[in-house]
């Protein structure tokens, strides 16, 4: 297996500024071309929605938190040559256990918290097995597992707000607040301590794949599953411990939110996290240490987006732009793919 080297996180962060150079200069000339004002305004608005205040880089860096949560889960299971869809659905499976943990069981706060965090891992952890189980068992298709599992989780939330979690209160569906003593402190509002969380599972997540035995299997299996059967490495249990950890995690993100933003479930918590992490780990190149840069880049574009509303534009074109990342970003890749390079 090749060894990364410090010429290739170069050539990954270059990557990641030429899908923002081109795909942004892009959206900007549609984004002028649509609502008849000049690039130098939209540019403007743009940037302002992150950086033109405190408040703004704050909320900024606050929508980064679940993203990047979410996009480590993901690279892990990359890494492993497994493509783990599910990480929307398994967001979700954090907000619920940790809603349910904070409101139902009357524990310390402390112990709500803790528990809220090791029992998102765990339950999030053990549903992403179940495609881990299926694709290292039967060779089932992950990708179709994976996705099929966010909708059934999806529903299962709305069951949830709609019925026996509802709060009762208003029209829109949702529990009620979880107990202040339960809620994780901010840094400065709106930015609460879950960001360290996210920056702690960098470090711990780059330590693991590239300073541990099981982080180099499981990057064999990644690189090649029939040489590393081969060498009597037992890809059926990397297949399963990847999905374990890698659900684990997106679970985590969950919790975050809960915690540190909402502090209640409610329909649209995760604000398509778990799609944006899939192209965020793209622009990474599964790597963790550029994790953070690729989910700001996602963060900044989202709320750059927004300020744009105020001129008119379409909120939906954030979608729409963070799609034609994805194909700026994998075009190369595809090409190597195509050529058998």
């Amino acid at each position: 297996m090749k060894k990364e080297t410090f010429s290739d996180t170069i050539s990954s962060l270059l990557y990641i500024l030429c899908a923002l150079v081109i795909t942004l200069g892009l959206s900007f000339i549609l984004s002028s071309w649509l609502i008849q004002r000049n690039i130098a305004d939209i540019l403007n608005f743009f940037l302002a929605s992150s950086f033109g205040s405190t408040d703004n880089f704050l909320r900024m860096l606050t929508r980064t938190t679940p993203i990047l949560i979410t996009t480590l889960g993901l690279i892990i299971a990359f890494n492993s040559g497994i493509w783990n869809i599910g990480g929307e659905g398994q967001i979700i499976i954090g907000v619920i256990v940790s809603t349910g943990i904070c409101l139902f069981l009357n524990l310390p706060p402390n112990l709500s918290i803790l528990l809220s965090f090791l029992g998102s891992f765990i339950v999030s952890g053990v549903y992403a097995t179940f495609a881990g189980f299926l694709k290292a068992k039967w060779n089932v298709n992950e990708v179709a597992i994976t996705m099929m599992q966010n909708f059934i989780i999806i529903a299962l939330l709305q069951w949830l707000i709609d019925d026996p979690w509802n709060w009762g209160v208003g029209l829109y569906p949702r529990t009620a607040m979880i107990p202040a003593e339960t809620r994780l402190p901010f840094i400065y509002n709106p930015l609460n301590l879950t960001f360290f969380v996210g920056i702690a599972l960098v470090i711990l997540v780059h330590f693991m794949l590239n300073r541990t035995v099981l982080g180099y299997e499981l990057q064999v299996i990644g690189s090649n599953i029939k040489a590393a059967f081969s060498q009597g490495i037992n890809t059926s249990r990397l297949i399963t411990i990847s999905m374990l950890i890698s659900g684990g995690i997106c679970g985590l993100a969950g919790s975050s939110l809960v915690l540190g933003e909402y502090f209640r479930a409610q329909a649209g918590i995760t604000s398509n996290y778990g799609f944006y992490a899939i192209a965020a780990a793209l622009i990474a190149d599964n790597k963790p240490m550029l994790a953070p840069f690729a989910s700001l880049l996602i963060s900044i574009i989202c709320e750059g987006i927004l300020g744009l509303a105020a001129l008119g534009l379409p909120h939906r074109l954030g979608q729409v732009i963070i799609g034609l990342i994805y194909i700026v970003v994998i075009f190369p890749k595809a090409m190597k793919w195509f050529r058998g390079s």
